[in-house]
C-alpha cells in the first residue's frame, strides 16, 4: 500500500476530445453474427451484459500523438498558463504511436514546449492516467515544478480490427476463446488532458488532496494484451487482447475495497464525506454489488459507458471531466476518483472542488 498527501496540487483545468465515428454494439454483432450462431451465442448478448449501446472510433489515419497534441493544446489555453509554464508533460495512453520514441516525447515537439522540462510516457494499462498524476502531483508537491500535463490519447480501432479478424479468420474458434475475446468489443477511443498546478499560481484552487494505491500482481493473467504501441500490426493477426472479465472484475472489487481503506484513512473521508464518485467505466458489470464490496456509495456514481464504452486510461478522467460540467460541482465537494487497470492495479484520488 502506498498512501499520500498532497498541500498545494491543484487541478487547474481540463480538456476531452471526441471521436466522429460512432459504433453501435448491433453493428459488432452484425459482423459477427455468423460465429454468434454457430456458438449459440444470442444476439444482444455484448450490450445487455455491459450496457454499452455504442462508442466511437478515430479514423484509421490519426496517430496518438496527434490526438494528444490537440487536447493538450485545449487544456493549456484553458488552464491561462503560457506553455512556458509547463515543465512536465507524462503521455499515459495505452495506444502509441511507437515503442519508441515516447509519444509525450511527439506532442512535446508539436507543441514545442520547453527544453528545460520533462517529456515521458507513462504505460500501466487503464490506469496510466492515473498514474500520471500521482507523479506529476509528486513534482509539483515537491517544488521540482510549479505545473505540467497528463494526456491519454486512446486510438483503440487497430485493437477492435484485429480483434475482428481473430474471430472471423480464426477456424474452429471454441466458445471460451470468443468470450476472452468478446470484452475487447466494449473499447472505445477518446482523449483527455488535465494542468496541473502548484497552488501559488493557481486560480482555480481545487485540491488534489492525495489518495492511495495498490498493486495486486497476482492477477497480471486476466486481462493481457500482446503488443503496446498502435502503428505495427505486431503478430500474425495484430495486436490482441484476451479479458477474463468476471475473474478481473471480482478481484477488481476485492481490490479496491482495501485501497478504499488506505485513501479514506489518508484523506480523512468517511464514505458519507464522499459527494461524487467518478470510476474506470468498463460497463455494468461495475455494479452495485462491486460497489458494496469497495464500500462505496453505488448512489454517487457517474457513468459515460454507455455511449463511450470503455476508453481505458481515458475512461476515468474522461467520466470526472464530462462530471464535472454536467452534474453542477459546487466548490467544497469532495470528488473520489477510482482508478483500476489491469495488472491488477488500482489508484484513488480524492479532489476538493
Amino acid at each position: 500500500m502506498v498512501a499520500f498527501r498532497f498541500k498545494h496540487v491543484c487541478l487547474e483545468s481540463f480538456a476531452i476530445s471526441t471521436p466522429p465515428t460512432e459504433v453501435s454494439s448491433a453493428e459488432i454483432e452484425d459482423r459477427l453474427s455468423g460465429v454468434y450462431q454457430q456458438l449459440g451465442i444470442p444476439f444482444g448478448t455484448l450490450e445487455r451484459l455491459t450496457g454499452i449501446g455504442s462508442r466511437r472510433l478515430w479514423d484509421a489515419s490519426e496517430r496518438p500523438s496527434g490526438l494528444g497534441t490537440n487536447v493538450v493544446r485545449q487544456a493549456i489555453d484553458n488552464s491561462g498558463l503560457a506553455d512556458k509554464d509547463i515543465r512536465a508533460l507524462f503521455s499515459c495512453s495505452v495506444t502509441r504511436d511507437f515503442f519508441e520514441p515516447a509519444t509525450g516525447c511527439i506532442i512535446h515537439r508539436n507543441l514545442a514546449l520547453p527544453e528545460d522540462g520533462i517529456a515521458l510516457d507513462i504505460s500501466n494499462a487503464c490506469l496510466g492516467f492515473m498514474d500520471g498524476l500521482y507523479f506529476l502531483g509528486q513534482l509539483i508537491e515537491s517544488g521540482i515544478v510549479k505545473a505540467g500535463v497528463v494526456v491519454s490519447a486512446e486510438h483503440t480501432r487497430v485493437i477492435l480490427d484485429n480483434a475482428f479478424k481473430n474471430i472471423l479468420e480464426g477456424k474452429d474458434l471454441p466458445r471460451d476463446k470468443l468470450l476472452r475475446l468478446l470484452p475487447t468489443f466494449t473499447i472505445g477511443s477518446g482523449a483527455v488532458a488535465y494542468v496541473l498546478t502548484h497552488e501559488s499560481i493557481s486560480k482555480t484552487g481545487h485540491k488534489i488532496l492525495g489518495g492511495a494505491t495498490r498493486s495486486a500482481t497476482e492477477h497480471c493473467d486476466l486481462c493481457v494484451g500482446n503488443t503496446d504501441y498502435h502503428l505495427v500490426d505486431g503478430p500474425p493477426l495484430g495486436p490482441v487482447m484476451e479479458t477474463e472479465s468476471s475473474k478481473l472484475i471480482a478481484a477488481a472489487a476485492v481490490l479496491g475495497q482495501r485501497t478504499w481503506k488506505d485513501a479514506s484513512e489518508a484523506l480523512e473521508w468517511t464514505k458519507d464525506d464522499v459527494d461524487h464518485i467518478f470510476c474506470h467505466q468498463v460497463g455494468r458489470q461495475v455494479n452495485e454489488a462491486f460497489y458494496n464490496t469497495l464500500g462505496l456509495d453505488h448512489t454517487k456514481e457517474f457513468t459515460i459507458y454507455q455511449n463511450r464504452g470503455n476508453l481505458v486510461s481515458a475512461a476515468c478522467p474522461t467520466a470526472t471531466a464530462i462530471g464535472i460540467e454536467q452534474k453542477g460541482i459546487k466548490q467544497g465537494d469532495k470528488i473520489m476518483m477510482t482508478g483500476f487497470g489491469s495488472g491488477l492495479n488500482s489508484l484513488f484520488l480524492g479532489i476538493q472542488w
